[in-house]
């Protein structure tokens, strides 16, 4: 494979998962690691991708949010093996609040069928899904946003404040070690912050694409959510700030 060739496919990867590994990398293009670091610098200096410890990520996840359809069709089976894992902590009874997102939306076949379990949500999806198991569920109202289809704003904020949850599933569009927990808009951050005042227990969902991506509005630092369920490609200072905030990692 040419160089360029060879730039072209890191810089595809990067576009569609959002963040390259440059030992991952090398193994795929049976290259020296050392290659691909100067490939990626390459890159960036052409503005394709941003430097990272250990690779890098696409500018594409700086600047642009992904619509939901573009969304779902990212890490399906990563993000269907996350939920299967953050399922585990559902209660048989009580309330759940459950967060907007193409990642919550998979916890939508362990919500099924649990009369004794109220779910409150901000994703119309997830509750046309749910709504007709047997399974009580109310959705929150208010503005909603095309890109995540979920409920957003001073109305959903509202009905939140009437609610209280023995946990909250949330979703992130970014997640950085500067920020923390970020997103696009500031009513959806608004509806994410009163999902974890108002319950016991936060889990956050997230794929290792959203790692090293940063989004204008921050909806809380790592030390603010109490577990993360993510899959094994999570950078390894991710996890060492997630210890050092208290906040346990899951590996999906």
């Amino acid at each position: 494979m040419l160089a360029e060739e060879r730039r072209m496919q890191l810089a595809e990867w990067s576009r569609i998962e959002g963040r390259i590994d440059a030992i991952a990398a090398a193994k795929r293009l049976d290259v020296a690691v050392e290659t691909v670091r100067r490939d990626l610098e390459v890159l960036q200096r052409r503005g394709v991708v941003r430097r990272v410890h250990g690779g890098a990520i696409s500018t594409e996840r700086l600047a642009k949010e992904f619509d939901f359809n573009e969304r779902m069709q990212s890490n399906p089976s990563s993000k269907r093996e996350i939920a299967k894992i953050a399922a585990k902590f559902i209660p048989a009874a009580g309330c759940i609040f459950i967060d907007g997102g193409s990642t919550t939306e998979y916890l939508a076949e362990a919500l099924k069928d649990k009369p004794d379990l109220l779910v409150v949500t901000a994703s119309l999806n997830l509750a046309a899904k749910v709504a007709s198991t047997g399974t009580p569920v109310s959705i929150l109202g208010g503005r909603v946003r095309g890109t995540s289809l979920s409920s957003v704003g001073q109305t959903a904020a509202k009905e939140l404040a009437s609610y209280h949850a023995q946990v909250s599933f949330l979703g992130s569009n970014g997640i950085s070690l500067e920020a923390g927990f970020t997103t696009a808009d500031q009513d959806e951050a608004l509806v994410k912050r009163l999902m974890i005042a108002n319950s016991t227990e936060s889990v956050l969902l997230a794929d290792s694409s959203k790692f090293g991506a940063s989004y204008p509005s921050v909806f809380a630092r790592f030390n603010e959510i109490d577990r993360i369920v993510t899959d094994m490609n999570v950078p390894q200072e991710y996890l060492d700030a997630f210890q050092a905030a208290d906040t346990e990692a899951v590996l999906a």
